[in-house]
């Protein structure tokens, strides 16, 4: 009888104990570092109610038989709300209005949990003290979505005093150190999205440019360039890297054009390049004159781009009136451009639709002697009323400091126009 009530009592307490754990399996808190080493990372997905959705999209892209096994891996998961957040957004609702997971195409869910997961790899976040471990750090990762696909971003991870943020999250992960037998899972409060974005061009290497000239284009994202357009005609590039392009300059570009670059996964906004009208390129279209030192239309001492500049001997207080052969309506333009390469440092005021130097409604600008000065100045700073709709049809330049050397400063003006 004893042997028996031994065996009948050990019964019990073990199936106390398989009922305590299947418990706990489904109460795993949001928070904590709570160690689970009787299951696989696998089974931590399973076993936590909140991470449902992302595990039926294991199944649904058809991971289940790839992950459900003994390799290592390290789970980054986006909780159930967080989840249906982010397929409500998308689109992914059923009839009734609800989030639906059956709803995302299975390529498109494949790469979702790939890119959440990182393999070969058993970290965790909070460090213990006296315990060395591989702890998670600081720092890009690669997902076994990278792997299927290498022009996705990387994982993004920032790991600072125990707490975990993922891709750029301002959010701190809620759920932290759920460790098994061969990984963790970190429960996040975002969504991992390696698609890179739409292309961002945030620089162009010239401010002005010719047909055949090689810029640079610098920027974000330049993932699988399909085209760069000047205007409506594409031009010849290459793509250096994902933050800068080689682009020549199409043989029909006039003065001006709106550059943008397209991908695969959309379409920058676009950045100007040149000027919408150019009072001198070569030459002046129209008419001018000048005093207090010689001038030189068409120079071909020193130019910025083309064969010829204006070549004006900078006196004290010279200057140079500039006369449109069209008049400008100033809606069609917000800027006054030019480049001007001193050989002293001097400082010029510039305006327009005047032809003194009155300095109420000029602008001063200070160049830099040796190098070709590249000014753009708005409009509104020189003829504010003009914004309400006018024309002009001038460019007015005086020397403005009082230099008084010998022999004296030399000013080469080149591409005067108006973007």
């Amino acid at each position: 009888m004893k042997n028996i009530y031994n065996k009948v009592k050990h019964l019990a307490i073990c199936a106390f104990l398989v009922a305590t754990v299947s418990s706990c399996d489904n109460e795993i808190e949001d928070i904590g570092g709570a160690q689970q080493n009787y299951n696989t990372a696998y089974g931590l997905l399973q076993a936590n109610s909140n991470l449902t959705t992302f595990t039926k999209a294991i199944q649904l892209a058809g991971l289940e038989a790839t992950l459900n096994t003994t390799d290592n891996y390290t789970y980054f998961v986006p909780n159930n709300a967080t989840l249906d957040a982010y397929l409500v957004a998308n689109g992914y609702v059923n009839d009734l209005g609800y989030p639906d997971i059956n709803l995302v195409p299975v390529e498109d869910l494949k790469q979702l949990v790939l890119s959440h997961i990182v393999k070969g790899v058993k970290k965790r976040v909070g460090k213990l003290e006296g315990v060395e471990a591989d702890y998670l750090e600081t720092g890009d990762y690669a997902t076994m979505a990278n792997a299927v696909n290498a022009d996705l971003y990387l994982l993004n991870i920032n790991v600072t005093n125990g707490v975990l943020k993922v891709n750029g999250s301002d959010k701190d992960a809620p759920g932290l150190d759920y460790y098994g037998t061969n990984g963790f899972v970190n429960v996040l409060s975002n969504v991992i999205e390696l698609t890179p974005p739409a292309p961002v061009i945030t620089s162009l290497s010239q401010v002005l440019a010719s047909p055949g000239d090689v810029i640079t284009i610098t920027g974000q994202n330049f993932v699988k360039v399909k085209s760069v357009k000047f205007g409506s005609t594409a031009a010849t590039f290459t793509a250096v890297s994902k933050t800068e392009i080689k682009a020549t300059v199409p043989a029909d570009f006039n003065s001006f054009a709106l550059v943008v670059v397209e991908t695969e996964f959309g379409v920058s906004s676009p950045s100007s390049i040149g000027l919408k009208y150019l009072l001198y390129e070569d030459s002046l279209k129209g008419w001018g004159w000048g005093w207090g030192g010689d001038i030189t239309w068409e120079s071909a001492e020193k130019v910025s781009r083309g064969t010829y500049a204006i070549k004006k001997v900078a006196e004290a207080w010279s200057g140079l009136f500039m006369h449109s052969d069209l008049p400008l309506n100033a809606a069609d333009y917000q800027f006054v451009k030019m480049s001007i390469f001193p050989t002293e440092s001097t400082k010029i005021m510039v305006t327009i639709n005047s032809d003194t130097g009155d300095s109420s409604k000029g602008t001063t600008v200070t160049l830099v002697a040796g190098k070709w000065n590249n000014i753009s100045i708005p409009i509104s700073a020189l003829h504010p009323e003009l914004l309400n709709g006018g024309n002009f049809d001038s460019v007015f330049i005086q020397e403005f400091s009082g230099i008084t050397i010998s022999p004296a400063s030399v000013l080469y003006i080149d591409d005067i126009g108006f973007l």
